[in-house]
């Protein structure tokens, strides 16, 4: 028994090595947003990482100034603020709830202390805590190490909805710094979208579904690019709304024309006029170059004000 002491020693040592590794290595994109609900859901991943080292970061939370004192007294108890500690961010809208999978870092004893003194609890591994809103609760929990789960909902425990998971099929993000994943029942009514744009979103709820993907822009060009990928029924059904976007795209280039305007790269005409789009088998591919002017600009209009509470 002696002699396979160490050899014994030397495994279990190994094996706690490995479950450290497993338990403390960031997932990847993919992984990430798989912690997911995956049905009747919108999904977004935001590498936060990269766009704060791209200077994209600060261009789009604005100033530090701006910041309610909700938010900040939030950072300051539990002293975690996303500028800063967030390097992943994957989201779900479904059905008006919203559930989040962050990676970053987090101190948990601040976080746990936080529900209690703001009129919630934490129980067993969750807390919960009342949103800002009447009927909303926000509640949360770290399933691993740098790994944080949390849901703003109309159930008090909607956190344990995120957790570890494999999807049927598997999200490809790559290298994104935001990827879109939407179902085609959300372009059924575009009411809500802006004037301009309804008429690039509506042959999308005819697809399969539409994934949106922003990144570095190609060929060592300066900015971004926006991929669009949309799933079809069929070959044919790909041709004819690769079709469409291409009559909208020149259709918008002779109104500017029309009216002696010029595309604006800093303004929505300037990116929609510069479409591609082509059909590959029952897949249509689409591509724009955004311009960091363009992401400054439509920055400067979003108010990020509102969401401060479901950061909790």
């Amino acid at each position: 028994m002696r002699k396979w002491l160490p050899v014994i020693i030397l495994s279990a040592v190994l094996l706690g090595a490995s479950a450290y590794w497993f338990h403390s290595k960031p997932y990847d994109a993919s992984r990430l947003v798989q912690m997911l609900p995956p049905d009747r859901s919108i999904h977004v991943y935001l590498n936060v990482a990269a766009l704060r080292s791209a200077g994209i970061l600060d261009t789009i939370a604005g100033s530090k100034s701006l910041e309610d004192a909700e938010y900040r007294k939030f950072v300051d108890d539990t002293g975690f603020d996303y500028r800063k500690d967030l390097d992943e961010l994957a989201i779900a809208f479904r059905d008006g709830d919203v559930f989040y999978a962050a990676q970053g870092r987090f101190n948990w004893d601040k976080l746990a202390a936080f529900a209690p003194s703001h009129g919630g609890k934490c129980d067993q591994f969750i807390c919960t805590t009342p949103g800002s809103q009447p009927g909303r609760n926000v509640s949360y929990y770290m399933p691993r190490s740098g790994t944080l789960a949390l849901a703003t909902s109309r159930t008090a425990s909607a956190g344990d909805m995120v957790g570890p998971g494999t999807w049927h099929d598997a999200p490809m993000i790559g290298d994104a710094g935001l990827w879109v994943s939407t179902p085609p029942f959300v372009f059924a009514d575009l009411n809500k979208m802006p004037a301009g744009t309804r008429s690039f979103f509506s042959p999308l709820a005819q697809a399969n579904a539409a994934i949106f993907t922003l990144g570095k822009a190609s060929n060592g060009r300066d900015g971004f690019e926006l991929h669009m990928d949309v799933k079809t029924r069929d070959a044919d059904a790909a041709k004819k709304m690769a079709a469409q976007y291409q009559e909208v795209t020149s259709l918008l280039v002779k109104m500017l024309e029309r009216d002696n305007m010029h595309p604006n790269p800093a303004d929505l005409s300037g990116v929609l006029v510069a479409g591609k789009f082509e059909a590959v088998e029952s897949q249509v591919i689409g591509t724009w170059p955004i311009s960091k002017a363009f992401v400054e600009s439509l920055a400067s209009n979003v108010d990020l004000g509102g969401g401060k509470e479901e950061k909790k």
